[in-house]
């Protein structure tokens, strides 16, 4: 009996080596492969595509958030964050808490939110029972550090969507 089961896995070195044999190969496979596409597409999707929360004064805020690697020629943004607002938040809007939602989504990605470019993107998305609609509205937000290292207040300005591609190095997908 023991004769037959040590005989049963004889076989068992060989497909090991096989197994491995062709795991190697799929792997130079794919780093040739990894090695053909332009550097900057591999990092297509957003770094984070998640909803945030958090808590307002009287209901808990809900925002749609994407975070990008930051504007290739701006070396004073490191990231780019999308927050879209939408209908299903009940609590107080992107907009309205900007200066915590920014302090919050930093903790909790770990970055700098004076080194970032936010955005707040409106859409029929944005509204209950909206129709579909390319009418859209995207404001960019940006934050210095004061002397006393808090958030300035921020800085707004009305963008265009192509503004919004370049933000991102072209990588913005509507979800």
């Amino acid at each position: 009996m023991l004769h037959q089961t040590a005989s049963r896995f004889a076989f068992l070195p060989t497909v090991l080596s096989f197994a491995v044999r062709r795991s190697a190969l799929v792997l130079v496979l794919l780093i040739a492969i990894g090695s053909l596409v332009p550097r900057g597409t591999l990092q297509a999707q957003p770094v984070a595509d998640t909803t945030f929360t958090w808590r307002g004064y009287t209901h808990e805020s809900r925002t749609h958030l994407q975070l990008y690697p930051g504007p290739p020629d701006d070396e004073n943004r490191d990231h780019t964050v999308v927050l879209r607002e939408l209908a299903a938040n009940t609590g107080p809007t992107v907009l309205d808490d900007i200066e915590y939602v920014a302090e919050q989504v930093g903790r909790a990605f770990g970055m700098d939110p004076a080194r970032v470019a936010w955005v707040v993107h409106w859409g029929a998305f944005s509204y209950e029972g909206a129709s579909d609609s390319d009418k859209e509205v995207l404001v960019r937000i940006t934050f210095r550090r004061t002397s006393t290292e808090r958030l300035s207040a921020p800085y707004w300005r009305i963008i265009t969507p192509t503004d919004l591609r370049e933000l991102t190095a072209n990588h913005y997908q509507d979800p």
